[in-house]
């Protein structure tokens, strides 16, 4: 091969000319297919023209053809990941270890990109492979098989042991005293909790996320927790974390000192804001506009099917109360709780990117394998024995395609005086994910295209959707809840008056607030901050956005 040919593909990629480099170096390459420059020049060509399985392709043969395969394997996954293609870098993987059974690190890495591409179980398979071939730093991983267990797989217990065995080679290991306390937290146990983030904040003092997930698991009332308040505050002098300022904000409110913890909050969002993707508003309201227009009633009369009865889809805006409504089912003997589980938001991704564009090809076929994928990952982690609650607020955007899915799914949307849905998400960081959630006047916005997307979905599924309102859930749980299982063909059961006293994991920011008993007399959150309210919407703030 002339090396000048090399040089001229090498210059054109550095010019923004990839189409012209591939061109050029096509050819070569169908001439000496192993040649790793060339498999490296067609790599980059094609990441730069968008083509992923051009990239792919490439780069799982220059894999074979190089000296360190390991660094072209982690460079396949770490792009397979952003192209939201996972399983592409675990197969790569796994092709991999068929040649080379005794690489530790390649079990390790096979296992990181099963994690994410929601292959649990193969995931902690090659975690104990990485093991049992003696992987450097043992301890880190039993922390990610722990997580595994704690997190998608629910299986505490099991979380708990490898949590124990990392620090039992360990004892010093501050990130599995942090994520000990995270499931301490989501178990409800405080007492636990503050022990493990306290010994991660011996281990760590300039730990600020410990820190401020100790205070999250302390009180603040009435002289409470003087201390540790006096750490708080020196530690958001020094630092910008928004996690702290959140802390402290919470602690403020606490304390009754209602505008220093808006001034804490406001801090912590004007940190995001700058972290976080833009919000714009009218791409929003315009993938809205999409979602309705596709999503009609014609669409979804071609594409229904028979399937057996299927879980309740609990969402609405966040911090509406489907955390606590879903506590309040899972004391019914006929529901599990399943909590805000990743299926959907995972599966748009990676099989319509694009959507809502796109949804309207989906065939009935795909509806099914989908189908079925949902509900033997259900079975998997939950069993077969109950009824599922599918807690997650920001499943209102593929109700649609639920409903296609599963004819027979009943939904309940929470709702709540959307005064207090804005100040209690404005007081959550809730993450790049939710990139409104920074801006009251964008919190605003966005719940009133919630609602509009809500009242499209009442109008198409007529009686499947039920509506909570919380502040009657609070006032009157009894019959509030008496209407609710009606609507899901649920026999009344006393225990769901009782719902605090579960010790069910909630894995959720409003773990403590879900562990009390229902009370009326509540006073809205936002009235606490009223100042803030009309100094950002003027004295006339209404009941609707």
């Amino acid at each position: 091969m002339d090396p000048r040919t090399l040089q001229q593909a090498e210059q054109l990629l550095r010019t923004g000319r990839a189409a012209e480099a591939r061109a050029l170096l096509q050819p070569l390459v169908a001439s000496r297919p192993g040649e790793p420059s060339l498999l490296r020049g067609l790599a980059t060509a094609c990441a730069a023209l968008g083509d992923v399985d051009g990239t792919i392709d490439h780069l799982r043969r220059l894999v074979k053809r190089v000296p360190r395969p390991l660094a072209v394997l982690d460079e396949l996954g770490r792009y397979c990941l952003a192209q939201g293609r996972g399983d592409a870098a675990v197969d790569a993987y796994l092709r991999y270890l068929d040649d080379h059974p005794a690489s530790a690190v390649a079990h390790f890495n096979c296992a990181w990109y099963a994690a994410r591409a929601a292959r649990h179980a193969l995931a902690i398979e090659h975690y104990r492979r990485a093991l049992v071939l003696g992987i450097d730093r043992p301890q880190e991983v039993h922390l990610n098989i722990a997580n595994l267990c704690s997190g998608p797989l629910r299986d505490d217990a099991r979380a708990r042991r490898h949590f124990e065995q990392a620090l039992a080679i360990d004892p010093a290991y501050a990130a599995a005293w942090f994520n000990l306390g995270n499931l301490a937290e989501q178990q409800g146990d405080r007492d636990e909790a503050q022990r493990c983030f306290g010994r991660c904040l011996e281990l760590e003092p300039g730990n600020v996320l410990a820190l401020a997930r100790l205070a999250e698991t302390h009180g603040f009332r009435e002289g409470e927790g003087e201390a540790l308040f006096g750490r708080l505050v020196a530690g958001a002098q020094r630092s910008h974390n928004p996690d702290l300022h959140f802390a402290l904000g919470r602690a403020h409110e606490q304390r009754g000192e209602y505008a220093a913890a808006w001034r804490c909050f406001a801090v912590a969002n004007e940190q995001d804001k700058r972290d976080f993707p833009v919000y714009e508003p009218a791409d929003w309201e315009r993938r809205i506009d999409r979602i309705i227009s596709t999503c009609t009633p014609a669409w979804l009369a071609e594409i229904r099917q028979d399937q057996p009865r299927a879980p309740v889809f609990i969402c609405g805006m966040f911090r509406s109360g489907s955390t606590l409504l879903e506590q309040v089912l899972a004391a019914h003997p006929a529901f599990t709780p399943a909590g805000e589980r990743e299926f959907f938001p995972r599966m748009v991704a990676s099989a319509i990117p694009t959507y809502p564009d796109g949804l309207e090809s989906v065939t009935e076929g795909r509806l099914r394998d989908w189908a079925r994928a949902y509900v033997e990952e259900s079975e998997r982690v939950f069993g077969r024995a109950a009824r599922l609650t599918d807690k997650r607020p920001d499943n209102f955007l593929y109700l649609g395609l639920i409903k296609a899915m599963f004819p027979r799914a009943r939904i309940v949307v929470t709702e709540r005086d959307w005064r207090d849905v804005a100040t209690s998400i404005f007081a959550t960081r809730l993450g790049p994910a939710a990139a409104y959630s920074t801006d009251l006047a964008h919190i605003r916005h966005h719940i009133a295209q919630h609602d509009r997307l809500v009242a499209h979905w009442r109008r198409l599924f007529d009686g499947d959707l039920v509506s909570v309102r919380y502040e009657q859930l609070v006032a009157d749980p009894r019959a509030t809840i008496t209407r609710l299982l009606a609507a899901l063909g649920e026999p009344w059961d006393e225990r769901c008056l009782a719902f605090h006293q579960l010790r069910n994991t909630v894995q959720t920011a409003s773990v403590w607030q879900v562990r009390q008993p229902l009370y009326s007399g509540s006073v809205g959150r936002w009235q606490r901050f009223r100042d803030a309210f009309v100094a950002a919407f003027g004295p006339d703030i209404g009941g609707s956005p």
